[in-house]
């Protein structure tokens, strides 16, 4: 079934982070319920869309009063059918000769296989265009709220991390070692639901006692969309997927979402030196 994005006014939204001086303020220039399209101009004079996020792809009607929307939010639609192919031709060439792993270090994941992307070396043209896209589309969101030409925003390497039917992605906060503000991840070939989950509460309100750290936000990942974490939602809340066959209410229905392999592609921010 298509997806309609619900476009909405986004003013100075600004993230709850401990690196208050380098958060992205996401969307603040969206407007009206009308189909909104703003085209900008990149480097070597390339252009792309810069698209709202569509409010039905987050669930947050369980989370604790203190969670803060904007901090995590979803692009339906975000690639188009080409450039979704594109990448994943590329991320399986170089996933051809791996293995999937039983587990992880850390035992987060389980019957996965990752790579990172060194896209100067490793992906074509048309990939590098994807990923430049993408990471555009974040560093203008930076720009526009802030109102300035440039953000100072460095990126680590993208990682594919490919997920197989069967396989966990368990709740966790990624590190916050060398990555920043920001982790944000396309998905591809299945749909997946992610739920968040409060692990600290240090930057709440008094709102948010001992009572509401059970809650939780979701988020519906069809292929082609981005999904983006920040502030709150970067630092404060666990992420994990929910096994195949979880709900997820989309447009007032209750869907079934079904996982099978699933592949995607994360990106984060580095981290400034303070």
């Amino acid at each position: 079934r298509s997806h309609e994005h619900h476009h909405s006014h986004y003013t100075n939204i600004i993230m709850n982070s401990r690196h208050a001086k380098n958060s992205l303020r996401l969307l603040s220039h969206y407007h009206s319920t009308a189909s909104v399209s703003v085209t900008v101009s990149v480097s070597r004079g390339a252009e792309i869309a810069a698209v709202a996020p569509s409010r039905n792809h987050v669930d947050s009607r369980f989370a604790p009063p203190c969670f803060v929307e904007e901090a995590a939010v979803v692009f339906a639609d975000f690639l188009d059918a080409e450039e979704g192919d594109l990448l994943l031709r590329d991320i399986n060439r170089l996933m051809r000769r791996r293995r999937y792993e039983k587990g992880h270090w850390d035992t987060v994941i389980t019957d996965y296989k990752e790579v990172e992307i060194p896209e100067e070396t490793t992906v074509d043209n048309a990939s590098q265009s994807v990923l430049q896209k993408t990471r555009f589309h974040l560093e203008r969101a930076l720009a526009l709220a802030l109102d300035k030409g440039d953000s100072n925003m460095k990126w680590l390497p993208c990682h594919a991390i490919d997920l197989k039917k069967e396989g966990v992605l368990s709740a966790h906060v990624d590190s916050i070692k060398f990555s920043g503000d920001i982790v944000a991840g396309i998905s591809l070939e299945s749909s997946a639901i992610m739920r968040l989950k409060p692990e600290k509460i240090e930057h709440c309100s008094s709102s948010c006692s001992s009572t509401f750290l059970g809650g939780h936000v979701d988020l519906y990942l069809p292929p082609l969309s981005l999904y983006v974490l920040s502030g709150v939602a970067r630092y404060n809340y666990t992420h994990e997927l929910l096994p195949s066959g979880s709900h997820f209410i989309f447009e007032g229905e209750e869907l079934s979402v079904h996982r099978d392999r699933r592949v995607s592609v994360v990106f984060r921010d580095a981290k400034l030196q303070e």
